[in-house]
C-alpha cells in the first residue's frame, strides 16, 4: 500500500509478523528508509508459537555494484521442513530460496540459512525475505542495503 503525508494508516488483513517501510523523500530530492516490526496477532495462536524470521547482511557498509553480499536468515517457530524463505533483493533479479533449520535447535549456531548476492547496479536497495507456515502464518523481514557505483 502507498501513502503519502504526514500521517498514515494501514490496516493488516491477515495475522503475521511484518516490516512494513517508511520512505522519506525531502524538498531536495534525497530519500532515505525506516523500517517497523508489527505484529498482528492470531488469537488462537497463543505468543510462543507465532512465527518471525531474523535476517542480516555483510558487508553492511562500503558495498560497490558488482561486490559479493553475504545475506543470512534464520526462521523461529517453524518446522525444519516446513517452507522456505523467499527472497527479494529489489533489483529485479528472480527470487531465490533458502530453508533455515526454523530454529529446531536455539543454540545451533548453523541455523542460519546463508546466500550471497551480487547488485549490478549502483542504488538503494529494500531487500525483503518471507516464509509461510502450514497454518499460513507469514513472517517478513527486511533489510535496508545501499550499494555505491563500483
Amino acid at each position: 500500500t502507498k501513502a503519502s503525508g504526514a500521517k498514515v494508516t494501514h490496516v493488516f488483513s491477515k495475522p503475521g509478523r511484518y516490516r512494513p517501510v517508511l520512505k522519506v523523500t525531502d524538498s531536495h530530492g534525497n530519500v532515505d528508509y525506516d523500517f517497523a516490526r508489527v505484529t498482528v496477532a492470531d488469537p488462537d495462536i497463543p505468543p510462543g508459537k507465532r512465527c518471525y524470521l531474523h535476517a542480516a547482511y555483510w558487508p553492511t557498509l562500503g558495498i560497490r555494484a558488482g561486490d559479493e553480499v553475504t545475506f543470512l536468515v534464520r526462521s523461529f517457530r517453524f518446522e525444519p521442513r516446513e517452507g522456505e524463505e523467499l527472497w527479494d533483493f529489489g533489483d529485479g533479479s528472480p527470487p531465490v530460496r533458502t530453508r533455515s533449520d526454523g530454529c529446531v535447535d536455539a543454540h545451533n549456531k548453523d541455523g542460519y540459512a546463508q546466500i550471497t548476492h551480487r547488485f549490478q547496479k549502483a542504488g538503494h536497495y529494500i531487500v525483503s525475505v518471507r516464509r509461510i507456515n502450514s497454518d499460513g502464518q507469514m513472517a517478513v523481514d527486511k533489510l535496508d542495503v545501499r550499494v555505491a557505483p563500483p
